[in-house]
């Protein structure tokens, strides 16, 4: 995804600030060359005779100088909006921005609801729509405040929700955090648990359905390993830092698939400024936006058809090349 420059009027404050520190600069330079200059023609009894004197000068003068390129080096365009707006724009055939906020919430009350997230005052951040084949498609992100004495302060939510092929009478869940999923189901007899016939899943994730005939229409070989993608990705453990409890859950029920991405937040976007973080936050990014088209493609993909979108990477696969 290429970024657009910047505006022009930003681009111009900048070239003034810059300017303005210059001047400063110059003139600091330049009064404490004087003052050592003249201290040399003056008498002793002089003010800048004294040494004192000299070095309160030249403090100042530094003082100046340092003072002029403050402002400048702090206020460094954050390049967070600049990099998602160019993402999106990477996937504009997949996606739109939804400005329809109320319906983002009724998502969130509904996940509350069903006990696939906790009960927190979630803000929605972002919300997008699209298609994809014939499979309607969204992205929601969300942001919450922890709960008190958590050892992170806030929580970023990821929610996609893709129709199915067919329709169900059932309800399937699979989560990577078992005692989130045994306290949305108790007291729900109806549900079963049902283990993957693949090793690194079933320990990753417990699976439960109200009839485990309808498994296997859900979780396949294909969408099995691209949940394991998913989490390996989004939501691995070993890359959120110390006592993190990131989680990847899933609801197939009636008509739609619902998958749910919870971690704690990292640094505010307004704070990236490097291009290096730029980067890291167009790659997260990237495959946040990926992942729609990857579960599309495991549901409704169709032998013949080469799918549109490349699967979901391996961590350990070679990054794409990206320029901005």
């Amino acid at each position: 995804p290429r970024s657009t420059p910047k505006p022009s009027s930003a681009a111009s404050d900048v070239y003034k600030r810059q300017m303005f520190a210059s001047l400063i600069t110059g003139l600091a330079v330049g009064l404490g060359g004087a003052a050592m200059l003249l201290q040399t023609q003056m008498s002793d009894t002089s003010f800048l005779a004294q040494p004192l004197n000299q070095a309160l000068v030249l403090a100042l003068a530094a003082l100046a100088a340092i003072g002029g390129w403050v402002g400048v080096l702090r206020d460094r365009a954050p390049y967070g909006a600049v990099v998602r707006a160019a993402v999106e724009r990477h996937f504009a055939s997949l996606f739109v921005r939804d400005d329809n906020e109320a319906f983002g919430h009724v998502v969130l009350q509904d996940l509350v609801a069903d006990g696939l997230v906790l009960d927190r005052d979630y803000r929605v951040t972002a919300n997008y729509a699209g298609t994809y084949g014939a499979c309607r498609i969204r992205m929601l992100d969300a942001v919450a405040d922890a709960a008190r004495g958590h050892r992170h302060d806030r929580v970023d939510l990821l929610v996609f929700r893709v129709s199915l092929p067919f329709s169900l009478a059932s309800e399937t869940r699979a989560d990577s955090r078992a005692d989130m999923l045994r306290t949305a189901v108790a007291g729900r007899p109806e549900f079963t648990p049902y283990h993957v016939d693949h090793d690194q899943f079933d320990g990753i994730f417990g699976t439960v359905s109200t009839n485990i005939r309808d498994v296997g229409r859900i979780l396949t070989p294909g969408f099995v390993e691209t949940l394991l993608r998913i989490q390996e990705h989004l939501a691995n453990p070993l890359t959120k830092g110390v006592d993190a409890q990131p989680r990847v859950a899933m609801q197939a029920v009636a008509n739609s698939l619902l998958l749910v991405v919870e971690a704690p937040s990292v640094a505010g976007h307004d704070t990236i400024v490097s291009p290096a973080a730029a980067e890291t936050l167009a790659r997260a990014l990237i495959m946040r936006f990926a992942t729609a088209p990857a579960l599309v493609d495991d549901l409704h993909g169709v032998p013949d058809i080469p799918p549109a979108f490349a699967p979901l990477p391996r961590m350990d696969a070679p990054l794409p090349i990206l320029a901005f």
